[in-house]
């Protein structure tokens, strides 16, 4: 058992996703970028499934960078990519982020202020119309991305895609449309439940599933013997299949249903829920 970032920190099952993503990995540690989007409802258990691919990729040499977008106003502009790059120049030397950054540091230094204090000498890049300056900074960015990917592979993390800006979308149709050639795999999570008809991610959507390095992966909740083995391992050794049956009929196998519905039972301890689920399971069989 692992650990992992939703729904208590457990992770079960998931054979079939896992397998698809760690395919994308595959690929992208080959030279074949890939763009992986992550739908389902809240609960279900996108993030936990990230932290997993993101270990493994960790653990074959891949440098791993996340960012997540901001639910409220006030985020700056490019917040989700933001993060990730800015980790990224952080842990570079200087001489180490000149190679990697290249001629599209003064480009990229308008967004991340840091990348000027470590490369102080750079020029400023002229002013130019919001149009090509927008075009000139992703295809900087895609630059970046693309070489801090050699040799070892980059694995970037989006999280929370519904609440994310419309620029941060435009970037990622642009990477995604030059990421083939790359050892880049770019793992988007979003709530589907979020995202109507008019939502700037829909378009984003229809547009990046033209490229052949797009995948979306949708999420339902664990199946019968995989949550079974989610409430056991959450405390309910002795749970009794009948009663694991009406759990998972209860919360349709999402993993954060699952522990929700249980402390709803009790807010002592989970062992006394199950013992409270088993009581009302054994009243209901003689009614």
């Amino acid at each position: 058992m692992t650990s992992s970032g939703e729904a208590g920190g457990l992770f079960v099952g998931r054979h079939q996703e896992m397998a698809e993503v760690n395919d994308a990995l595959d690929d992208a540690m080959a030279g074949h970028g890939r763009l992986v989007m992550l739908a389902s409802e809240p609960g279900i258990g996108k993030t936990s499934i990230a932290h997993e691919l993101t270990a493994h990729a960790s653990d074959l040499g891949a440098k791993v960078l996340g960012g997540w977008c901001y639910e409220r106003e006030g985020a700056p502009p490019y917040w989700p990519w933001v993060q990730p790059i800015k980790a990224s120049v952080a842990d570079a030397p200087a001489d180490q982020l000149g190679t990697e950054i290249g001629s599209a540091a003064a480009d990229i230094a308008d967004l991340i202020p840091e990348i000027r204090q470590e490369l102080p000498d750079l020029e400023t890049p002229p002013a130019l119309d919001p149009e090509p300056t927008r075009f000139q900074l992703f295809n900087s960015i895609t630059a970046f991305l693309k070489t801090v990917a050699q040799p070892q592979s980059l694995v970037v993390v989006l999280d929370d895609l519904h609440w994310s800006d419309t620029p941060s979308l435009l970037l990622l149709e642009f990477l995604a449309q030059k990421m083939a050639e790359s050892n880049v795999l770019v793992i988007g999570t979003y709530r589907d439940v979020e995202v109507t008809r008019r939502h700037p991610l829909t378009e984003s959507l229809a547009r990046m599933s033209r490229n052949a390095s797009f995948h979306r992966l949708g999420l339902d909740g664990l199946e019968s013997g995989d949550a079974g083995e989610y409430v056991r391992e959450s405390g309910g050794e002795n749970a009794s299949s009948k009663m694991l049956e009406a759990i998972h009929t209860h919360t349709e196998g999402y993993p954060l249903f699952i522990r929700s519905h249980l402390a709803m039972l009790s807010g002592r301890s989970l062992s006394l829920a199950f013992a409270i689920v088993g009581a009302m399971l054994a009243l209901s069989s003689h009614t």
